[in-house]
Order: C-alpha cells, then structure tokens, then sequence
C-alpha cells in the first residue's frame, strides 16, 4: 500500500456538479453503506480479474480483449486485516495468438495482519515484510488504495475523492458508483474507479480501476456465490506470516514515513 501523506487536492479533478437530489442520494448511499460494513467482521470470497493494456488483442468485430485474466481469492477480517492472492492466471502470447498459462507462483499476493503487511515479490523471489508506523495500524486497509472493497468510512471516501452514482436506469438490482480521486496519493495509483454494490445487500460485485495517464484498466469481479460474511476463517491461519518460499529471499523494511 502508499504511505498516506499530507497532499494537495488535484486541481484538475473536482467533483461535477451534483444537484441537491444527486447529493442526497449519495450521502444516503454512503451512509448506508458504511452501516453495512459496520457489520461484517469477516469476509471472504473468489476474485475474477481481466487487465487491458496496448498489448490486449482484439475480436473479429475489434473489440478490446483482456491481456491478462486471472482467479484469486480475498479475504478481509475487521478493521485491520487483509489477504489479496492470484492463485492461477493466464497472459495473451502476441506470437503465438492465444493465452499462455502463468505459473502458480507468479501473481499478486499479499498479506496484511494489522501491524505488517507482507508482499510476495516473485520476479525478485522476495518476500518482503513493511512495518507499519502506529498511525496506520488499524487502518492500513481502509486506507490503502482500493478502500472501496474494506470499507472505509463515509466522511473518508468523501474528503479522497469525487464521488457519484452512475446507475443505468435499466440497472435495478446494482448500485453503480464512480469515484475520481481529489489527492496525488491515490492519483498516482488510478485515475478512475467505477465500483459496482449488490443493491440487496451494499457488498462489492465488481470495480473498475482505469490506470493514471492511459486506457490500461484492471476489472475486478467477485464472485458472490462464493461469498462468506461473517463465516468461515481462520483469523490465525490465514493472516499470519507467510512462510519465505525456498530460494526467496526474506527482506524487512520500515514503511516509508514511519
């Protein structure tokens, strides 16, 4: 995660005039939403992810395909514990034109226990482990840069970025929310979110994270039958150490600040 800093609000990305309607019904959302979190102490769930880049090939009909689709799975136990894990993908081979399956070991793969946050880093086989200063403990995942899926508070959401909901009136059963971020801090890793809420229940159904300065996007969706609320983790066994594969390298270090 980046270290949260004092920043200066981006000039060029101020919120677009909500009329008195618009910004009811977001302060009624958020709110709700909030309350909902409030309530879940532990999750866990099957993530989908497809990444478009300028190496994406492309359909018949030129529509743009994903460079990269991947299975994972996440978990979070309130209000400060995070695991985030790509456990099998597969990459587009331009030369060969189809997709090539990745190896078990090389995807994105985190772990946040309140205090540390441990990072496998497999092109370096590293795992690294950040202490965090006291001042983020407890809320390191709420703050981090996608807080949108570990529920971070109303007035939070609200000072970071520019937000709106932008539901399809053909759309009944989702809430569709964009959010533009007002600081560099979270502009320096995306320029866009859209984030998708079950409408029954306020839980994320999917989120759209467009890449700063470009079209390159990452698409999350979670999967909700395989969704637990409140159910089914080990608050021991799966936000604890990682154990140091064989042949990595163990690395500890100070997150930045602190």
């Amino acid at each position: 995660f980046s270290q949260q800093q004092v920043a200066q609000p981006l000039s060029q990305n101020q919120a677009s005039t909500l009329s008195p309607e618009q910004r009811a019904a977001l302060e009624q959302l958020l709110v709700g939403w909030e309350a909902r979190n409030a309530k879940v102490t532990t999750w866990s769930c099957t993530f989908y992810k497809w990444e478009y880049n300028a190496w994406s090939p492309a359909d018949a009909s030129g529509e743009r395909l994903a460079f990269s689709e991947s299975t994972g799975e996440i978990k979070y136990a309130a209000p400060d514990k995070g695991l985030f894990r790509v456990k099998s993908s597969k990459q587009w081979n331009p030369e060969k034109r189809t997709y090539d399956t990745r190896p078990s070991n090389s995807g994105e793969h985190w772990v946040c226990n309140g205090t540390s946050i441990y990072e496998f880093r497999h092109s370096e086989r590293q795992l690294r482990e950040t202490k965090l200063p006291p001042e983020m403990r407890g809320r390191a995942i709420s703050e981090g840069p996608l807080p949108f899926v570990f529920g971070a508070k109303a007035d939070t959401l609200k000072k970071r970025y520019s937000m709106r909901i932008i539901t399809p009136p053909s759309v009944t059963d989702q809430i569709w929310l964009e959010a533009l971020p007002k600081f560099q801090v979270d502009a320096a890793n995306f320029s866009k979110v859209e984030l998708i809420l079950r409408a029954t229940d306020l839980m994320p159904f999917a989120i759209q994270v467009f890449k700063p300065g470009g079209q390159d996007r990452d698409v999350y969706q979670f999967d909700p039958r395989t969704s637990l609320i409140d159910r089914g983790l080990d608050l021991i066994r799966d936000f604890s150490k990682p154990l140091t594969p064989l042949g990595y390298t163990f690395i500890e270090e100070q997150a930045p600040g602190s």
